[in-house]
C-alpha cells in the first residue's frame, strides 16, 4: 500500500500551477544555444525570461522513459521498477572525529575510505563521492572524487556535481575507462531556486544529454529563501524547475533517461539558517514522489535530514521520520547516507548507523504476509499440546530465516544491564565506530586492472596541466 500525503487531485493543481509558471512567469536563462533550442520550439521570451508552453512540456515528458538503469563496475540496478534504493550524501567538505570532537578538512583518502565503507554496507545501493577533498587543487577536486569512486567499490556511482562543460567530458573519459562505452552514471545538475538557469548550467544539462548520461535534475529551493513560505508553493516552484531542466534535455536527446529529484528544504525564519530535521523536509520528500510519478519518472529525494552535529536522540528520530515517510509514498532512490548538519560534514560511525535505519525502513516498507502458513492455526495448537512454547517449532526456525524479524549491525546486543554495563556501557556511536573499524580491516574491493590505471593516470595528468 502506498501512503500519499496528499490526494491525487492536489498533484494535478500542482502540475498545472507549475505549467503556469513555466509558460507565465519563465526561467533566466543566458545561454544563447540553449534559448534558441526552446525558442526553436515554441518558447518565447517575456520581460526578459523565457516561458515554455504547457504543450511543449508535456511532449517533452512523453517522451522520458519510465525506467532509469544504473551501472557499476560489479553491480546494476533499476530505478523505477517499484524497488527502494539508497545512496549517501555527497560533497561534504569536512569530517566530524569524534574521539576529538572536532572537525577536520576532508581528504582524497577519506572519499575512498568512505567509498569502501559504503561498499560494504548491505543498504546502501549506489554511492556519491562523499567528500570534497581540500588536499587537492580545486580544479583537480571533482575529478579526484570521481576517481576514488571508480577504485573503491562495485557499485553503481552517481557523478559529483559538475561546474563545467570541460570537467563533465573529463568525467565521460574516465567512466569510459572503468565501465565501458557506454557508461550509465547519472549526472545531477541543480538550478539555483528560483528558476534560475543562468551560466553554464545549461550547457553542462545539455551535454549530460548528448553524452546520453542518466540525468538527475537538483532543484533546492529552500521555503520562505528561495520558494515561497508556503509547502505547496514551494512544490510548484520545484517542480517548475524540474520541467525546465527536463525540457532541455529532452530536447537535445529524445528518450533520455530522466531520474526527477527533489531537494526541498526549510528555512528558519528567526536566524536565516537552513532547517533539515523538520517533518516537513520528509512530507515534501513524499509529496515530491507523488508529483514525479504524476509523470511515470522514477523519483530520488531526500531520505535522512537532520539538524545538527551529533548522533544523539534527536538526529535519530529526524532522520527515520525523514526516511520512512518518502519510502512509504513510493520513493524509488533515497538519499541523505553520512548526512550531517545539511550536508557540511560526515563521519564513518553515521554512515554505519544511517545503513541500520534504511535497513528498519525497508522493513517497515517490506510489510509481512498474512496467509494460512503465517496465521500458525496449527502451531499454536501444537504448542498448546506441547511444551507451551514455540523455541522447538520447525515453523519458528523457517520464519526466523525468512527474515521476518529484522536484525540490524547495530542496537544493544548484551542481554541484560550487567552484562551491558560489563561491556562499558556502550553507546551507538560506540558501537558504529567500531563496526565501522571492523569492515575497513575486512573489506576488500577488486582494484582496477593494470589498463584501467594507466588509462586514468593519462586523464588526470592532463587535467593537472
Amino acid at each position: 500500500m502506498i501512503y500519499n500525503i496528499i490526494p491525487p487531485e492536489s498533484v494535478e493543481d500542482i502540475h498545472q500551477a507549475s505549467l503556469r509558471v513555466l509558460s507565465e512567469t519563465g526561467i533566466l536563462i543566458d545561454d544563447q544555444e540553449a534559448r534558441l533550442l526552446l525558442f526553436d520550439h515554441g518558447a518565447v521570451e517575456a520581460k526578459g525570461r523565457v516561458c515554455i508552453p504547457p504543450e511543449l512540456v508535456e511532449a517533452c515528458l512523453s517522451s522520458c522513459p519510465q525506467l532509469v538503469r544504473l551501472r557499476g563496475r560489479g553491480q546494476e540496478v533499476f530505478l523505477g521498477d517499484g524497488s527502494l534504493h539508497v545512496h549517501n550524501m555527497g560533497g561534504a567538505r569536512d569530517v566530524i572525529d569524534p574521539q576529538k570532537n572536532q572537525l577536520r578538512p576532508a581528504t582524497a583518502n577519506d572519499v575512498a575510505e568512505s567509498t569502501r565503507l559504503l561498499d560494504a554496507l548491505e543498504n546502501v545501493t549506489t554511492i556519491t563521492p562523499l567528500y570534497t577533498p581540500r588536499d587537492v587543487p580545486p580544479e583537480w577536486m571533482v575529478l579526484s572524487m570521481f576517481e576514488q569512486a571508480l577504485r573503491h567499490t562495485l557499485k553503481p556511482i552517481n557523478g559529483p556535481g559538475v561546474r563545467n562543460r570541460e570537467e563533465l567530458l573529463r568525467l565521460v573519459e574516465m567512466m569510459k575507462v572503468v565501465l565501458g562505452d557506454h557508461p550509465s552514471v547519472p549526472i545531477g545538475v541543480s538550478p539555483v531556486s528560483p528558476l534560475n538557469f543562468l551560466g553554464e548550467v545549461t550547457q553542462v544539462m545539455m551535454e549530460t544529454a548528448r553524452q546520453g548520461l542518466p540525468f538527475a535534475p537538483l532543484p533546492c529551493p529552500s521555503t520562505g529563501a528561495t520558494a515561497p513560505m508556503s509547502l505547496a508553493g514551494s512544490l510548484v516552484q520545484q517542480n517548475a524547475e524540474n520541467l525546465a531542466a527536463i525540457c532541455l534535455v529532452q530536447l537535445t536527446r529524445p528518450g533520455l533517461e530522466v531520474v526527477y529529484c527533489g531537494r526541498a528544504s526549510v528555512l528558519n525564519m528567526r536566524n536565516g539558517s537552513p532547517i533539515w530535521g523538520n517533518p516537513e523536509v520528509g512530507m515534501m520528500s513524499a509529496a515530491t514522489v507523488q508529483i514525479g510519478h504524476r509523470y511515470h519518472l522514477p523519483v530520488n529525494v531526500y531520505g535522512l535530514a537532520d539538524s545538527g552535529f551529533a548522533t544523539d536522540m534527536q538526529s535519530g528520530y529526524e532522520r527515520a521520520i525523514n526516511a520512512l515517510v518518502p519510502a512509504l509514498a513510493g520513493a524509488d532512490e533515497l538519499s541523505g547516507v553520512g548526512e550531517m548538519a545539511g550536508g557540511v560534514c560526515s563521519c564513518n560511525a553515521q554512515m554505519v548507523i544511517d545503513n541500520d535505519i534504511f535497513g528498519m525502513v525497508q522493513r517497515v516498507r517490506r510489510g509481512f504476509e498474512v496467509n494460512v502458513d503465517s496465521l500458525a492455526v496449527e502451531v499454536i495448537g501444537h504448542a498448546m499440546d506441547t511444551s507451551h512454547n514455540f523455541l522447538r517449532e520447525p515453523h519458528t526456525r523457517k520464519y526466523l530465516r525468512s527474515g521476518e524479524i529484522w536484525q540490524g549491525r547495530l542496537g544493544v546486543q548484551e542481554a541484560g544491564w550487567e552484562l551491558w554495563a560489563a561491556a562499558g556501557n556502550p553507546t551507538v556511536m560506540e558501537r558504529a565506530e567500531r563496526e565501522a573499524r571492523r569492515i575497513l580491516a575486512e573489506h576488500k574491493v577488486p582494484p582496477l586492472d593494470d589498463e584501467q590505471e594507466r588509462e586514468l593516470k593519462k586523464i588526470t595528468s592532463v587535467a593537472l596541466n
